[in-house]
């Protein structure tokens, strides 16, 4: 933080951009909260033995392999719920989020960078929680209606980290993009442990039938953040009532020159050019097989943990909640160190993404072929191995693929990942299913989920490191000069004068 304080008389504690940074982790623990609580709840909300009971009593003979080596840890803390819900329907619950998350993502850009995020990241996490507070009532009526509740909830934060984008490109000048960036999104990983580890919990309380308060307690946190964020939050920093003078001259001076200030009715994307850039099929590329290991475990860890580590549930929210734990504090590190490399020209920013992003996929895939391995008896090295694999995906969120929207085209950054996140989105609505399938009959077939992971990674590092770039595209350039001379050799046939597009 001190190049920070170098740049200013402010005191630290009242430099706006810090408290927009804070007020962005916050938003995305909420957001975050909301998004993992399913994946938690259906632990305790499920009649598991029920749905053994009527596999048992089936009249099609079904092949199933149950481990008795392992015995549930303080097995009468292993709860049944209410509900009957089969694997394959709790696989379609856990995917209908994506359904809707995916829908929104590019819209969201492209109004994001055209008026802003305020009202939209506000907008949404208010109908998310609402929506939310409305789903332990609905999940006793029927699956159908609570999925439909699930897409709605999708829906609204599909729009989030489009906006999240928009907020780094006018908020965190270039040489505090990683710390600044990395520690808004660390809100990601510290909103999913908080969701598991009070779910967790919540599961084993009375009140209110327990599993009930995972969702009312998200929906209450993120309504009651959407308020202060729409009362606080501008646009731009030069709207904002309490920033100094200093404060305000030193992001615009930073950020401002490749952000546009034209009128929004004004605001043109180039569409063409982003769906033809290599730099951003890479990003797009590496962005969606990060993902798959991501949101695999982001939906799937506590049932890994129930069905395969035997955990009892108080022990399954606090330790499927460990490795967030971790890859909250390496992605703020992460941002750190790769800010620094840059300031001091170790390395290129480009050469940095790249090195980031292998830390950020090798190593996860390493660890993952590795739990592959280990059986239940090896329960607590199983969430080592897990925990540290996925403590490097920090690595991606505070120095890697996650600010490479920022760094090619900071203009257009809210589209650009917007675009990424719809695709990077689609491993949310396939690996439940894939996982549910696999686990169905089995769940020694896990080694394969696992698998299946570290091959998805290799991919995306190969590929980013042989077309990734970090560097300002030339459509992304705001002057006048620099879209003129990208522009014309593509519209040889006529002379006329190019609109330029310089954003809100």
């Amino acid at each position: 933080m001190d190049e920070i304080n170098s740049k200013s008389s402010v005191p630290f504690w009242r430099l706006i951009r810090i408290t927009v940074a804070f007020l962005g982790f916050f938003g995305m623990i909420a957001h975050f909260s909301q998004r993992v609580n399913v994946g938690i709840a259906l632990v305790c909300m499920v009649n598991h033995s029920a749905i053994e009971q009527n596999k048992l009593n089936s009249t099609t003979t079904l092949i199933t392999h149950t481990d008795d080596s392992c015995p549930q840890t303080n097995n009468t803390n292993h709860i049944d719920g209410p509900l009957i819900w089969t694997k394959p329907i709790q696989g379609i619950i856990l995917g209908a989020y994506f359904w809707g998350y995916i829908i929104t993502q590019i819209p969201a850009g492209y109004l994001a960078s055209r008026f802003g995020p305020k009202f939209l990241f506000g907008g949404a996490m208010i109908v998310s929680s609402v929506v939310t507070a409305f789903m332990p009532i609905i999940a006793s009526v029927h699956w159908i209606l609570f999925c439909i509740l699930r897409l709605l909830v999708g829906l609204a934060h599909g729009t989030i980290a489009p906006c999240v984008a928009v907020i780094g490109a006018h908020w965190a000048p270039v040489h505090e993009r990683g710390k600044l960036m990395g520690f808004m999104n660390a809100g990601g990983p510290a909103g999913n442990a908080f969701g598991l580890l009070i779910g967790g919990l919540m599961c084993s309380w009375h009140i209110a039938g327990g599993w009930s308060l995972i969702f009312y307690s998200a929906a209450v946190f993120g309504f009651i953040w959407s308020i202060i964020w729409i009362l606080f939050y501008t646009n731009s920093p030069r709207n904002h009532r309490f920033i100094s003078t200093q404060e305000k001259e030193y992001i615009l001076q930073s950020s401002q020159q490749h952000l546009s200030s034209s009128n929004k009715n004004n605001f043109h994307a180039p569409w063409r050019a982003i769906l033809t850039s290599p730099a951003c099929w890479a990003l797009f590329i590496i962005h969606i097989c990060n993902n798959w290991g991501a949101y695999t475990f982001l939906t799937s860890t506590p049932k890994y943990m129930d069905e395969v580590l035997k955990f009892n549930v108080k022990s399954n929210g606090f330790l499927s909640a460990l490795p967030y734990i971790v890859v909250w504090l390496s992605t703020i590190i992460s941002g750190i160190i790769a800010d620094a490399i840059i300031r001091k020209n170790l390395l290129t920013t480009t050469n940095t993404r790249k090195l980031f992003n292998i830390l950020g996929n090798l190593l996860p895939a390493i660890f993952m072929l590795s739990l592959a391995f280990v059986t239940c008896q090896l329960r607590y090295v199983a969430v080592a191995l897990l925990t540290i694999g996925f403590a490097f995906r920090g690595c991606c969120v505070g120095g890697g693929y996650l600010l490479v929207a920022n760094d090619i085209a900071p203009a257009y950054a809210g589209i650009v990942f917007g675009i990424s996140n719809t695709l990077a989105t689609i491993p949310g609505i396939i690996s439940p299913y894939v996982v549910g399938a696999l686990t169905e009959k089995d769940p020694n077939n896990w080694h394969i989920v696992f698998f299946i992971c570290a091959a998805i990674y290799i991919i995306g590092i190969v590929v980013f490191t042989l077309l990734g770039s970090a560097e300002l595209q030339p459509w992304a350039r705001t002057s006048i000069e620099a879209r003129i001379a990208f522009e014309n050799p593509l519209s040889r046939e006529n002379d006329q004068s190019v609109q330029i597009n310089t954003g809100p």
